[in-house]
Order: C-alpha cells, then structure tokens, then sequence
C-alpha cells in the first residue's frame, strides 16, 4: 500500500518519497532526524574545551607518573561523587511516606 504524505511546504500530495516532487522538500522524517543528530554532533565537536577538561586530557596524555595519579584521583573522586548522589537520590525516592 503506498504511503501518502502531504508537503507542508506546497501542499503537493507525494507517494512513497522521501523529498517532494514538487518543491524539493524534506519529508522523510527519518532521514530529518539523522541531518539533526548530525548538525548536533557537529556543534559538539565544534564547541571549545572548558578548562578544566583540558586540564584533565592534559592529565590523561602525560608521561609523569604524578600527572596520571593526579588524574586517576580526580577521576576516582567524580565516579565516588556520582554513586552517593546516586545512592541518596535511590534513598529518598524508597523512602516510607
């Protein structure tokens, strides 16, 4: 059976495209969906580090043993911070009452 969709932009009835065959216009909202995840991955990569994250690769890559200890600490210290948010928001939530 074939699928009908109407372009919101001209209106035109189009069977079984993904563009219109009047305007050129999107109507695949699959494929709408990739060219936004795409655009959105793309500002990631764009976006500057904060300084503190280019601190931590700094960390990461360095030959010092003292540099990676640091970063292990640091890294150990966020992964134990996240459990006991974790822990007391799984408290609150069972709580009796």
């Amino acid at each position: 059976m074939p699928k009908l969709i109407k372009c919101p932009s001209c209106q035109t009835w189009n069977e079984n495209q993904d563009y219109c065959s009047n305007c050129k216009h999107l109507l695949s909202l699959d494929i709408q969906r990739v060219q936004e995840q795409e655009k959105l991955e793309q500002e990631e990569q764009q976006r500057p580090l904060t300084r503190f994250s280019n601190y931590l690769a700094r960390l990461k890559k360095s030959d010092n043993p003292i540099d990676r200890i640091k970063y292990t600490v640091l890294n150990s210290a966020w992964l134990m911070f996240l459990i006991f948010v974790t822990v007391m928001i799984a408290m609150v939530a069972l709580a009796p009452g």
